[in-house]
């Protein structure tokens, strides 16, 4: 860490629910990280290729989260500069499908932020039903059920669609939602090439898969990550 005042910034940030001195906080805002799934209307799409994929579940596992300061950042405090990254450690396992979770509620220097960056990496809990994963999608094509997962540990470097909004935490900032566009993602895979090749009634789609659909998997996790940005 560059800095005490930024290593007591940390600390507020990780020790979430114990309050650090007023004094400390006062070029900070108050502002809740939040996730969610775009997926279309009943949670269903019809794709190009005539599948029609429902999808049930959608989980992912976030093992930190960085906020990278804009090049001309001041907080005006001498706590943070232009060279300072704010990281949140976890993991958040999060499961964002049926509406939009809250990862965490922080306090976070006022200032523009270049962009916000997220790494996705495989959940190391024995006892979490996502043990070794860090995407999950199930779900049926054509009514046949699949499950898709994928291990991949991916940096997400993410902002708006807009190239000329900026991430501002000011007074007005209430929250921050990193948004997974299911829609594009669902609408960018032909879903009508996965086989359950051992017959036992699921279509498995996963790096491992004996069900011949690796190079499926992977094309899902690389959409994934094309199409998660920051909700307006």
């Amino acid at each position: 860490m560059k800095n005490k005042g930024l290593l007591l910034g940390l600390f507020c940030i990780a020790v979430v629910g114990i309050s650090c001195n007023k004094d400390d906080q006062e070029s900070n805002e108050n502002v809740t990280i939040n996730a969610k799934a775009t997926f279309g209307s009943g949670r269903m799409a019809r794709l190009n290729s005539d599948a029609i994929v429902n999808l049930t579940s959608f989980k992912i596992n976030l093992k930190e989260i960085e906020f990278e300061m804009d090049d001309d950042f001041s907080s005006g405090d001498g706590f943070y500069g232009d060279d300072d990254d704010i990281e949140l450690k976890g993991p958040f396992e999060l499961n964002v499908l049926n509406g939009t979770q809250e990862i965490v509620s922080l306090n976070l220097p006022n200032g523009v932020y270049k962009e916000v960056e997220f790494k996705m990496a495989r959940n190391t809990k024995s006892g979490s039903a996502m043990f070794g994963k860090s995407i999950e999608i199930k779900g049926t094509i054509n009514g046949v059920p699949f499950e898709f997962w994928h291990n991949t540990d991916e940096d997400f470097e993410i902002d708006y669609d807009d190239s000329n909004q900026n991430i501002v935490i000011s007074e007005n900032s209430t929250a921050i939602v990193f948004n997974f566009d299911l829609n594009s993602v669902i609408s960018n895979i032909d879903f009508s090439s996965a086989t359950d090749n051992d017959g036992d009634g699921l279509i498995e789609i996963n790096p491992t898969s004996d069900d011949g659909n690796q190079s499926l998997a992977n094309a899902i996790k690389d959409k994934i990550e094309e199409f998660t940005d920051l909700d307006d």
